[in-house]
């Protein structure tokens, strides 16, 4: 018998998100960070695409993310389980580095991105939108 493939935007797909490997939560959450980052960019910042694409950088950059994870964990603004996942992805061994940062930056953005994919596969959609308006809080007061 043929399975039928399935796929589920506001259910979960994943019986237990927070037991999956931190690379691959900061994998998927690495996209849904640009994605609100660049809808957010859309409706606040107005311009060219060339204008868009580099003010989503300010935001989406490993550097940046680092800087927002500092934040937030200055804030305690993490609840006990996302410190977890946010530990695991930066404490992971990775072979890959990013460009223009240093291994500690992105490492906490390899977090930042770990709690933004769990949170994503949890589909805890209300906790996604606080966490990114009070970065977005914290990026337009730096602006």
């Amino acid at each position: 018998m043929e399975k039928a493939i399935t796929f589920k935007f506001t259910e979960k797909n994943f019986d237990n998100p927070k037991q999956m490997q931190a690379l691959t939560l900061a994998y998927i959450g690495d996209s849904i960070y640009d994605i609100i980052s660049r809808e957010y960019i859309m409706k606040h910042h107005l311009g060219k695409i060339n204008d868009l694409h580099h003010t989503v950088s300010t935001i989406v950059s490993a550097r940046a993310q680092a800087r927002f994870m500092m934040y937030l964990l200055e804030e305690n603004f993490l609840t006990e389980e996302e410190k977890k996942i946010y530990n695991r992805a930066k404490n992971q061994k990775n072979n890959s580095k990013a460009k223009n940062s240093s291994i500690m930056e992105y490492k906490l953005a390899t977090g930042l991105e770990a709690v933004f994919g769990y949170l994503y596969l949890e589909k805890n959609f209300e906790r996604l939108e606080e966490m990114f308006n009070h970065i977005i809080k914290f990026y337009e007061k730096k602006q």
